[in-house]
This record gives structure tokens, C-alpha cells and sequence, in this order.
């Protein structure tokens, strides 16, 4: 585990040993303020599992291959050339991404309307497009194929929310900032995710519910890197590729859609549980349920 998020593991321990120095101070801040307006407030500390699916579409901006490629000649003389003088690689099209993501989350109400967190978590799925092969000197090992990518790994961040609301009807905000360090690839996945939401507390009509509607924006950054040995190439190209020395992959890619709408919900079990679930709609398709536990 890395260094970065073993400090995010603190600061969840954190969050949940503060809860038992609560009687001693109020939290949030200005919580009697905010009863007192008849703001029905959550215990301040809270703990959560959350498990979320995730597909959308991927413009795959170049894919390259490095290396030294052994060529044959008379005499029994060998020379290296360069892989990319031997194979030219060109991305067709958009691509799909695949993720699965279990998380631990901290976090605290500081303030009635200002939630802070830190997240931990597991991160499993993979990343496919289709390349364009042209084999220099051979047409047939030239084509289209599918390449795709396992992407496997620890993610941690942190972020904030900020909520609002006038009678039974509310809104937030959740803001949060996240890097994956993945297992078999070189570097990480850094994402933006910024959600608006607004909707409806059904608790005064006698149900413990909440519905709303909202927006997904997600700003992510993939630069991945490897060996060509690890993503397991197969048929002409895996031959190619096979016998490269110190074989290398880079790959740019970005979400082709940045926005998508949301639809949730959140029943209160008991003051202190609560079970929410949302989705997804449109081009990034997604599924969402967290168990919540207040302190």
C-alpha cells in the first residue's frame, strides 16, 4: 500500500475515534443554531461501505508501442530496430471503460452545511478500444483488433460537501479530488468529480426518504504505461510483440462525455443507519449503494 493512502487510512481512523471525544464539544459547529430552525441534523461522525459500477465511453487519443525488434540477417547476423518502425498502431474509434469500486469512507459535519471526508478503496476493471495494426512490409499482419487494458488498484482521496435547504426541499454539493495506483500499470488515474443535487425530505409526511435529481461531472486524467509482456497480446501482434526486448505500451485516453444526469434515493433505517442508492442515466452508465453509520 502506498504512502499516500495509508495516510488516508489514518485520517478515517481519525474521523471515527473522534466520535468518542464528541460529548465533550458540539458538532457541527453551530448545530444548536440550526435545530433551533428546525433543521433536522444527522450525528456528526459517520463511517460508510459503498460499492459502485461504472461504464462509459473513452476517446482513446494515441496508443504507442516501444522497444527494440530483432531482424534476421544473412550470415546469421541479427540487428534491433525500433518497434514503432516495425508496427505503426493507430486507436479506431471510441472505446468502452469498465469499473468496479469498493470504498471506506470517514467523514465529519463540521458545520451543518459542510461535510469533509477522506475515502480509501479498491478499484477493479479494465479499459478496451479498438486499434488499426499496419505491420510494416507484411499486409498480413495488418488489420483491426480489440486492445484492452486491466486496470487494477488502490484508490484514496478526499473531499467536501456543501448542503442547503428550505423546508423540505434541499441541496448539495459533493466535491471530490482521487488517485488510483494501479497494480500491472505504470502511473495512476487522477479524477475530478463535482455532483450537484437537489430534491425532497419526506420525513415530515411520516417516511423516512429522500429522492433527488442531480448531475455527475467527472474531469479524469489516464496516461498508462507498461510492459507489453502484462496485457497479454495475442495472435500476429502477440508474436510481434514477443519478441521485442524491454517492450513498452503508452496509451492517452480521455471520457468522451464529461456530464451525466443522476437519480438517488436514502432511507433512514434507524438515527444512526442509512442505506442510499443511485444511478447513473445517459452516455455514463452507473450504480450506486452505500450502507451509512453515524456516531
Amino acid at each position: 500500500m502506498s504512502q499516500r493512502a495509508l495516510s488516508v487510512l489514518c485520517l478515517l481512523f481519525l474521523s471515527y475515534s473522534s466520535s468518542l471525544f464528541a460529548e465533550s464539544f458540539t458538532l457541527p459547529i453551530w448545530k444548536d443554531e440550526a435545530e433551533a430552525r428546525g433543521y433536522d441534523l444527522p450525528e456528526a461522525f459517520g463511517l460508510n461501505i459503498s460499492y459502485m459500477k461504472q461504464t462509459q465511453d473513452i476517446s482513446v487519443d494515441s496508443v504507442g508501442f516501444e522497444g527494440s525488434y530483432p531482424i534476421d540477417l544473412p550470415f546469421g547476423h541479427t540487428i534491433n530496430v525500433p518497434l514503432g518502425d516495425v508496427v505503426q498502431i493507430e486507436p479506431v474509434g471510441t472505446g468502452k471503460q469498465m469499473s468496479e469500486v469498493l470504498t471506506l469512507r470517514g467523514d465529519v459535519w463540521l458545520f451543518p452545511f459542510l461535510n469533509l471526508y477522506g475515502i480509501v478503496g479498491q478499484l477493479k476493471g479494465y479499459s478496451e478500444t479498438t486499434i488499426k495494426v499496419k505491420a510494416l512490409g507484411s499486409e498480413k499482419l495488418s488489420g483491426t483488433m480489440p486492445f484492452r487494458l486491466d486496470l487494477n488498484g488502490t484508490l484514496y482521496g478526499a473531499g467536501f460537501v456543501l448542503a442547503g435547504g428550505y423546508k423540505d426541499v434541499f441541496a448539495l454539493a459533493d466535491a471530490s479530488y482521487t488517485e488510483t495506483d494501479l497494480n500491472v500499470i505504470d502511473g495512476s488515474i487522477k479524477s475530478i468529480v463535482i455532483s450537484p443535487r437537489i430534491g425532497y425530505d419526506f420525513n415530515r409526511l411520516g417516511a423516512p426518504l429522500r429522492l433527488w435529481v442531480g448531475a455527475m461531472y467527472q474531469d479524469v486524467e489516464q496516461s498508462l504505461s507498461g510492459n507489453l509482456t502484462d496485457i497479454g497480446l495475442t495472435g500476429a501482434l502477440g508474436n510481434i510483440v514477443n519478441k521485442v526486448d524491454n517492450g513498452r505500451f503508452n496509451v492517452e485516453q480521455h471520457l468522451v462525455t464529461p456530464w451525466n444526469p443522476l437519480i438517488g434515493m436514502q432511507y433512514k433505517l434507524h438515527d444512526r443507519l442509512y442505506l442510499l442508492g443511485e444511478a447513473g442515466l445517459g452516455d455514463r452508465k452507473s450504480i450506486f449503494f452505500t450502507v451509512d453509520m453515524r456516531f
